[in-house]
């Protein structure tokens, strides 16, 4: 989120620089490379840095997010449960966020504006299900019930937009997106929990300890038209190849302890779940301003996404084992991996205020 911010900082200061060379040059106008290209172009020209138009605006909301993901791998650990399930399908439950986003758009000329967007979200703990995961084939009771810990999104985006007339326009852009949430505390469907901790004191010592993280990375080239209105403005963008990648690894460790020897017998699995394949995403946004004056202008605004990736993912599964009696210890390691066909999907709807300064 740091690095975001950084980035967003210096992009603020590239916009500002034509500005400042503005300041210093008594003609008030200066060529940009490829002036002659844009010339052709009907409403730009040359650009008259020295009348730069900047609007910073702020927005605030609250945000629902749905997400499933679903990979169904089976077992590819030689001589332990071959060919058994070994399917993660995960789905976000109550995850609802307050937001924050800062903008900037900086019109280059009477029809071609730039504009860049920050977006976070306040971290907090919301709930997941997993209709399916491979621990739940071992000991049943499916589904279990997570905990998401510090769910984080954030988004960074530029775009340009070009006015066809006064009421549409057409735009393009980037915007690169991240959601990230631990999962922790599983319990089976009858509220129990998976994580254990059970003994006779001073003799032995039994843990079961079960946990997974879950990363998505998006880079969204995208495309789209805006309507405007004296107080409202609508804009529609999609994009068909949203690079989309997944990451989840899952771990289970469970341990005996036997105190009065001593002696240790540990046996760990890891389950690392993986995609990187292309989608799509549709985006909608609408704005009613109430302008204050010809600076401010205060906004209601709604948007929703929609998400969907599908294409081939990966399961590599890890199997330790571990056994020590002084001074014997063993340790065997058996790996493998299986491919399927995985799924994600998300949608956001948001609302919220927001406010624009123009100078």
């Amino acid at each position: 989120m740091g690095r975001m911010v950084a980035l967003f900082a210096g992009l603020f200061m590239l916009l500002s620089w034509p500005g400042n060379v503005a300041a210093q040059d008594s003609g008030g106008t200066t060529e940009f490379p490829g002036g002659s290209f844009l010339a052709s172009v009907p409403g730009l020209g040359s650009f008259d840095v020295a009348g730069l138009r900047l609007t910073p605006n702020v927005r605030v909301g609250h945000q629902w997010i749905g997400l499933n993901f679903n990979l169904p791998a089976s077992s590819a650990l030689p001589f332990v449960s071959s060919g058994e399930s070994a399917a993660i399908d995960i789905q976000l439950t109550d995850a609802h966020v307050w937001t924050g986003s800062v903008g900037l758009e900086s019109r280059l000329s009477p029809r071609l504006s730039l504009s860049l967007n920050a977006e976070a979200n306040a971290k907090r703990s919301v709930g997941a299900v997993t209709a399916e995961e491979p621990l739940q084939q071992v000991i049943g009771l499916a589904p279990f019930r997570w905990t998401a810990s510090q769910l984080e999104w954030w988004a960074l985006e530029g775009s340009l937009t070009y006015a066809i007339s006064n009421d549409l326009a057409v735009f393009a852009g980037l915007r690169r997106e991240h959601v990230a949430f631990g999962l922790d505390d599983p319990r089976d469907r009858f509220g129990n929990p998976v994580n254990s901790v059970i003994g006779i004191p001073g003799v032995v010592l039994l843990t079961d300890t079960n946990a997974a993280d879950f990363r998505l990375k998006l880079w969204v080239p995208y495309i789209g038209l805006r309507l405007s209105g004296a107080s409202y403005r609508a804009k529609l963008s999609w994009s068909p190849v949203v690079a989309a990648s997944v990451k989840i690894p899952d771990h289970f460790l469970s341990n005996i302890l036997v105190l009065i020897v001593p002696a240790t017998v540990s046996t760990g699995f890891e389950w690392q779940y993986s995609m990187f394949r292309t989608g799509t995403q549709l985006d909608a946004d609408f704005e009613y301003e109430l302008r204050l004056n010809s600076s401010v202008a205060v906004k209601g605004w709604v948007k929703g996404s929609w998400l969907k990736v599908r294409g081939s993912g990966n399961a590599d599964q890890l199997l330790n084992n571990f056994a020590s009696v002084p001074p014997i210890t063993i340790f065997a390691q058996l790996a493998g991996q299986d491919t399927a066909t995985a799924t994600l999907t998300r949608y956001v709807t948001a609302a919220g205020l927001a406010a624009e300064l123009a100078f």
